[in-house]
């Protein structure tokens, strides 16, 4: 399968010229790249002539190549097949980090990291939720016997001392249980 790798829609200094895509074949065969095409956020397509890519490789298509100009700025990269299926997707919002390539992580999103036209993303650890603090989990350790034994005497403590309080402050109850006068 051919994936939009990575792009950079905003390179540092001048764009014009700069800005390139990289598509990646992720399958163990040869993908021929006639008449597929490539289309950026603003509408404007550029159709690929017998390009292709071996399994496991890059192709790194230029600006002054392609005549896209991506956006520095909420864009969104589509590539179709020959036949006019989509087959990848990428879209940021908001601003694109200058000199910064929109680049596929292993688990297929993006995110901005360091450059890398016809080579490996070098992504730094994505950080998850998920990952880290599974939801159906607690943090920390495991709650034990001796923990909810040791709460149960600490509610019991807390309640017994206010009953003394009550009983005391009242001399009703103060008389009753504590033959007090």
């Amino acid at each position: 399968m051919i994936l939009i790798n990575e792009w950079l829609p905003n390179p540092s200094g001048v764009d014009s010229g700069a800005e390139w895509v990289e598509l990646f074949n992720n399958s163990s065969e040869k993908i021929l790249l006639r008449d597929w095409t490539l289309v950026s956020g603003n509408g404007k397509k550029f159709i690929l002539k017998d390009q292709n890519i071996g399994a496991g490789g890059y192709l790194v298509l230029k600006q002054p190549e392609t005549k896209l100009l991506l956006r520095n700025q909420n864009d969104s990269l589509s590539l179709y097949d020959n036949q006019g299926k989509l087959i990848s997707q990428s879209a940021f919002s908001g601003s694109a980090q200058d000199g910064k390539s929109f680049s596929r992580t292993e688990r297929g999103t993006f995110v901005f990291s360091e450059p890398t036209p016809g080579a490996v993303n070098k992504i730094v650890k994505e950080i998850s939720v998920a990952e880290n603090y599974p939801v159906d989990k607690l943090l920390g350790q495991s709650i034990g016997i001796f923990d909810i034994l040791g709460l149960a005497l600490f509610i019991g403590l807390i309640y017994s001392f206010f009953i003394i309080v009550i009983f005391k402050k009242n001399d009703y109850l103060s008389k009753l249980f504590f033959g007090r006068n």
